[in-house]
């Protein structure tokens, strides 16, 4: 039953045990908040995934270009050439962008915004909201209406105290210009103008409390309502930030396997070149062959490392509908649908070099076994794709998004048009009640 429903006459609980409940919520909100940081803050050491990324890219950036180079070089045809590195670039390059979105994701789970002002009446009005970021959870504060009078007087002595304003404001006026330099920070931000010197120490407080988030209006209930919505905040962002880093570890994990090979590769053609890896006739078709094969296993690797996770956590909640269902929530598949556009690219380039250089290694023979490889490669991506039901404009959608640095959905005219069927069935239903 929700607290809406409950009629008044059945409420016999008094105001100081609605009072002494709101505390104890409090209490389990501290650790409830607590648990989610610790486990934001393991994530925060494990995006140290970005250290990986020289062990592979140290090597993999310059065996690639040896086979461009000397492909080039020796005057072999470009479409196996740029296909091999339109692969490459995006095979090593991809997990740059999932770390980077993961950095912003724990950002976004760190920091808010101090929102103070009105909201903008116009683009340069002197009320309007101004961003200025700070740390998720704000300052704290004693709640007012816990105060009797005799408590506050004591309290406001204690906040005049000049041990306690020296925790915000040095204590003496030789201070190396902090107080001109704070007081131009504030007033260039909100146009708050202090008095100068010692006079001015209170409103400095002052500033340094909203900057640190500290709201004047402290009740017991408004803390209460204000926590509600902290803990539903963090239990979002924690939620996308988990999501990010598990498709982000395994990604890398596909990536670096693959690059690693495809180095590997190379490193045994220079090693049987005969003129040391200057390649003077070309790079051998047939390990452009493996190279190219190597990208094109990436393809279904990848592919379904950024959609496990998901279908890890619908396969240990049993009952809770299918698989299918979470691509009806763009926001949370966005990032994976990017990817799988990429890794189809990354397909299509890949099985295209590995057909042409068979073609070239062994005439019909290579041919036909780049063609069965392809065919194969093919299969695997499509299989990794199983109950991948994001369409063609989803994944065009989520990728223009992420470049444009937006979360997925996006504006949908679906909506619009039920809010307009909505308000004229309203405005229909007006005259019947007149």
């Amino acid at each position: 039953m929700n607290a809406d429903e409950i009629h008044e006459s059945e409420l016999t609980i008094s105001d100081e045990e609605s009072r002494a409940a709101m505390r104890a919520f409090l209490q389990r909100s501290e650790v409830r908040l607590s648990t989610i940081h610790r486990v934001a803050q393991a994530l925060l050491g494990g995006s140290a995934l970005i250290l990986l990324l020289p062990l592979f890219l140290r090597d993999a950036f310059p065996k690639m270009m040896t086979v461009l180079i000397s492909a080039y070089d020796a005057g072999q045809n470009l479409f196996p050439v740029a296909a091999i590195g339109l692969a490459a670039t995006l095979v090593i390059l991809l997990p740059v962008p999932a770390i980077y979105l993961l950095v912003g994701d724990l950002l976004g789970f760190y920091f808010t915004s101090n929102t103070f002002g009105a909201h903008p009446t116009g683009p340069h009005a002197p009320n309007r909201v101004i961003f200025n970021p700070r740390f998720i959870i704000p300052g704290l504060g004693f709640n007012n209406d816990e105060l009797s009078p005799a408590t506050r007087e004591l309290l406001t002595e204690g906040r005049d105290d000049e041990w306690t304003r020296g925790l915000l404001v040095p204590r003496s006026t030789d201070d190396d210009g902090w107080r001109d330099r704070f007081d131009t920070r504030t007033f260039e931000v909100w146009g708050t103008v202090a008095d100068a010197g010692e006079a001015g120490d209170t409103e400095r407080v002052r500033q340094a409390f909203r900057l640190a988030g500290l709201n004047r209006d402290r009740t017991l209930a408004r803390d209460v309502a204000r926590t509600e919505a902290l803990i539903a905040r963090h239990i979002l962002a924690i939620r996308t930030v988990v999501l990010r880093y598990s498709k982000a570890l395994l990604l890398l994990i596909a990536t670096t396997v693959v690059t690693l090979a495809a180095s590997g590769l190379v490193d045994q053609a220079v090693r049987e070149d005969p003129t040391n890896g200057k390649f003077v006739h070309g790079f051998p078709y047939r390990y452009m062959f493996l190279v190219a094969l190597a990208y094109a296993i990436w393809a279904p690797l990848a592919a379904r490392s950024v959609t496990s996770p998901l279908r890890m956590i619908q396969r240990r909640t049993p009952g809770v509908g299918e698989h299918r269902d979470v691509y009806l929530d763009k926001h949370t598949t966005q990032f994976e649908s990017a990817t799988i556009f990429i890794t189809l690219v990354v397909l299509v380039a890949g099985s295209g070099a590995m057909i042409f250089a068979g073609a070239k290694a062994a005439h019909g023979g290579g041919l036909a076994i780049g063609i069965a490889l392809t065919v194969v490669t093919t299969v695997a991506w499509l299989l990794a794709l199983n109950d991948f039901r994001a369409t063609p404009r989803d994944i065009i959608n989520a990728v223009r998004l992420l470049l444009r640095g937006y979360d997925a959905p996006a504006p949908s005219n679906a909506i619009d048009a039920v809010r307009r069927q909505r308000a004229a069935v309203a405005t229909d239903r007006q005259p019947e009640a007149n």
